[in-house]
């Protein structure tokens, strides 16, 4: 099989181009900032985002894997849409609380189904050991998406200064997406249960949680160093809103432009751009990474001490006004968890039995989940109290401490 003209993987890629069409992201934090929220608040919203996600990310992936993963879908964004709604309506503490709860729902019935989509459709025209090279390449048209996402949200904010506009152009792309999923062959819905009922429900969740807790313990560990990398990037990426703000007068980026706001849009609408885009390309050949090193093991222990090395030159950076050396670096952060994304679910995804990879990967995601809703205000009080330069030193010093009990080794792939 050519995957490159494959229709269905093209639906894949296509699927992850308009999800990554949230305006919005660039500005997420400058959004919240400009309404008088303190660090502390915002890392307080997104851990009831997190919280949320939390709650519903098992019973989300039990959901999928009996009653149907294009519905569990579907169900994902129409939660979207109306928490975009809200954040473009609301001005309270509250109210935004109440979106980030419909976005967390949304986030929990969307994480690890589609993963398990793609590994199932692979699965049935035997190209498994593909995983790594498709979804990369699936990855990649998500980050071209987000790309494309931060120059439209930059030209928003500069042509309307306004933030919130850019939550109802989101809705959008998310429409299609719905639209997009109902194209999917029926066989990926999964072997739906038609009999399945609460108590089937529950068994079904409770049978592979304790598989995870008590026999695969190789997939535990990779679930728990998954969780706590891609934890601290969900935390961390966005904190160069917050940087760039600080340093905007510094930097003579557009300096004619005598509107901050505007130039700010500019400069964050182009980084953004830039990051994702170079980002795409390295998910695209993140499966080149996995072959230097011959093991997938040794590849994401080696990437995760890289990530280490950056979020201390981050750190150093912040307050010296060198700008562009911190867009630089939070490229790279972006980049290396990009590439690291892929193997991390060619790893974990050898592991796991098929009838069990939306649950497994729901547990992965709800992990992932809980140590960011302790981390994120943390982090957002230390921003508070010391600054983000000790912030970043303190997320850098606390990764590199945990590497030692997460230290990932080689493992035999279920057949």
């Amino acid at each position: 099989m050519n995957i490159k003209k494959d229709k269905n993987i093209k639906k894949f890629s296509y699927y992850g181009f308009f999800k990554n069409l949230k305006f919005f992201e660039p500005f997420l934090y400058i959004f919240f900032l400009n309404i008088g929220f303190s660090y502390f608040q915002i890392g307080s919203l997104i851990s009831i985002r997190e919280i949320t996600k939390n709650i519903f990310e098992v019973p989300s992936g039990i959901y999928a894997d009996n009653y149907g993963r294009k519905t569990s879908l579907q169900i994902c964004f129409v939660s979207y849409i109306i928490s975009f709604i809200i954040f473009y309506l609301g001005n309270i503490y509250l109210t935004m609380a109440f979106a980030m709860i419909l976005f967390g729902i949304g986030e929990a019935f969307r994480s690890g189904t589609h993963k398990a989509i793609i590994f199932n459709y692979l699965d049935v025209h035997d190209i498994a050991d593909l995983k790594t090279e498709v979804y990369g390449r699936t990855k990649s048209y998500s980050l071209i998406g987000a790309s494309i996402s931060a120059v439209i949200g930059g030209f928003i904010v500069f042509v309307r200064s306004n933030y919130r506009l850019i939550f109802l152009f989101s809705i959008i792309p998310y429409i299609i997406d719905f639209i997009l999923i109902s194209t999917y062959p029926n066989y990926l819905n999964g072997p739906i249960d038609q009999k399945a009922g609460i108590k089937e429900f529950v068994r079904s969740g409770i049978e592979s949680i304790k598989n995870l807790f008590t026999i695969l313990t190789d997939l535990r560990k990779g679930i728990i160093n998954s969780g706590i990398y891609d934890g601290y990037f969900k935390v961390l990426k966005d904190y160069l809103q917050p940087i760039l703000r600080a340093e905007i007068m510094a930097v003579p980026f557009l300096s004619y432009i005598s509107s901050q706001e505007k130039r700010l849009s500019i400069l964050l609408g182009f980084s953004y751009a830039i990051i994702n885009l170079i980002s795409s390309f390295a998910s695209r050949n993140a499966y080149k990474a996995k072959n230097i090193f011959k093991r997938t093991n040794k590849s994401l222990n080696v990437i995760y001490l890289i990530t280490v090395v950056i979020l201390v030159s981050i750190a150093a950076t912040i307050n010296n006004g060198l700008s562009y050396l911190v867009i630089i670096l939070f490229l790279i952060f972006y980049v290396i968890r990009t590439i690291r994304r892929p193997i991390m679910l060619d790893y974990i995804g050898g592991i796991i039995e098929e009838k069990e990879r939306a649950t497994m990967l729901s547990i992965e995601s709800q992990f992932r989940t809980i140590f960011i809703i302790g981390v994120a205000p943390i982090m957002g009080y230390i921003a508070d109290l010391l600054g983000l330069k000790v912030m970043f030193f303190a997320a850098a010093l606390s990764m590199f401490l945990i590497l030692f009990i997460t230290r990932l080794s080689k493992v035999e792939e279920t057949e």
